[in-house]
């Protein structure tokens, strides 16, 4: 097992360290885009770049970073150093509205994720996207440097034992690369972000980024489909079917999931809908190879002979909350029609779960991300998307 480690991070620190423009492209730059959508806004801001405020506390932070690898040993002290601090942040947000940002603003509002049901003010909307930026660099540094134990501990959790040798070695290998190809001068949120980046890559979770865009790819037969599609013909704009991660490692799909496929065909063969969204990521067993999507767009097509332009994957989802939330997502992105419902497609358990959904999102999520929600029957529930369905939730970077 230790032999695995070791080969392992070796592989990943080798990708990183010996190649790094390599590393940056494709999966990397849509993961950073995603994870980290303002200070991708910020890094085209000239005068941030300049500002005395910033650079002091970019100084501090590449300060603390060196005097981290001098004295610490251990991951968790690596993790505690790395934590942007309260202050700072705070520093940081009232120097960042003194500036023009409009340009800035009016992305982060386009892109939508940091907004919720309530608009904010412009200035109230800056402080509010720095701040969820903060927090989610420091969960990062917290369960994927440090250790700590997430929400969702058996899939969401660091991929090795962050006491060995061999991964405080690489992890240290990761810091001295930021630290010399970085500027004490930069601004505050520069070294941090890279830190992160490289921390998640290492532990090779890029689940966020894997199959974008999602309009291409395995999509790019269905999204060319909705535009010749006749909405009027159905009664549902899609079927939404949840996945169900194996229990065991090496399984491609587990049998609820069949199951639901079944159900999901026969009401599409009924034409309640001109689509199947299958939903599901890579969750079970941890850090599966397979995606729940994938392997249900798989199935309906080869047992069911469900036409590939009539199924949309929604590869990311890790939880009924966020299968509902990514579902609306595509609707907006696939221009299909928003005031036609979806139709959930499940079996009896998980429909119990979403009559009673609207709390436990809002404790995980920050939001509810659908709307008038209606159980039908004990297979079948209807939902509408909203658009505040695009704000990222920062506690799950798998899949924010």
């Amino acid at each position: 097992m230790q032999t695995n480690l070791r080969l392992w991070l070796c592989a990943a620190a080798c990708c990183l360290i010996l190649f790094p423009a390599a590393a940056q492209q494709a999966n990397e730059k849509v993961l950073r885009s995603k994870l980290f959508y303002l200070p991708v806004q910020l890094d085209a801001h000239a005068a941030l770049k300049k500002d005395a405020v910033w650079q002091q506390l970019g100084s501090v932070y590449h300060e603390r970073v060196k005097q981290a690898r001098r004295e610490c040993k251990n991951a968790a002290c690596y993790a505690a150093a790395l934590r942007l601090r309260p202050e700072e942040v705070l520093q940081a947000g009232n120097n960042l509205v003194t500036h023009d940002m409009q340009k800035v603003v009016r992305a982060i509002r386009k892109a939508g994720y940091y907004s919720k049901d309530t608009a904010l003010s412009d200035t109230a909307l800056l402080r509010f996207a720095w701040q969820q930026t903060a927090a989610e660099m420091n969960y990062i540094f917290d369960i994927y440097l440090g250790g700590k134990r997430p929400r969702y501990a058996a899939i969401d959790s660091v991929s090795f034992n962050v006491n060995t040798p061999a991964f405080i070695t690489q992890a240290e290998k990761l810091l001295d690369r930021e630290l010399e190809r970085s500027s004490a001068s930069s601004p505050y949120y520069t070294l941090p972000l890279n830190l992160a980046m490289d921390i998640l890559l290492l532990n090779g979770r890029d689940e966020a980024a894997r199959y974008e865009p999602l309009t291409a790819g395995q999509n790019a037969k269905a999204y060319a489909r909705i535009a010749h599609t006749t909405w009027e013909n159905y009664p549902y704009t899609a079927l939404l079917v949840p996945g169900f991660g194996p229990d065991k490692p090496g399984v491609r799909i587990d049998y609820r999931a069949v199951a639901r496929c079944k159900m999901a065909a026969e009401r599409f063969n009924r034409k309640m809908a001109p689509f199947i969204i299958v939903s599901g990521g890579h969750v079970y067993p941890h850090r599966t190879p397979y995606s729940e999507a994938v392997e249900m767009k798989r199935y309906l097509m080869q047992e069911f002979k469900i036409p590939e332009a009539a199924i949309i994957i929604e590869p990311h989802a890790r939880h009924t909350t966020t299968n509902m939330r990514n579902a609306g997502r595509l609707m907006y992105r696939f221009h299909m029609p928003l005031n036609k419902p979806a139709l959930v497609v499940t079996d009896t358990a998980q429909m119990l779960m979403i009559a009673n959904l609207d709390e436990r999102c809002m404790r995980e999520l920050g939001t509810v991300p659908y709307r008038d929600v209606k159980v039908l029957n004990k297979n079948e529930a209807s939902f509408y998307p909203v658009a505040h369905s695009f704000f990222i939730n920062v506690f799950d970077v798998l899949d924010p």
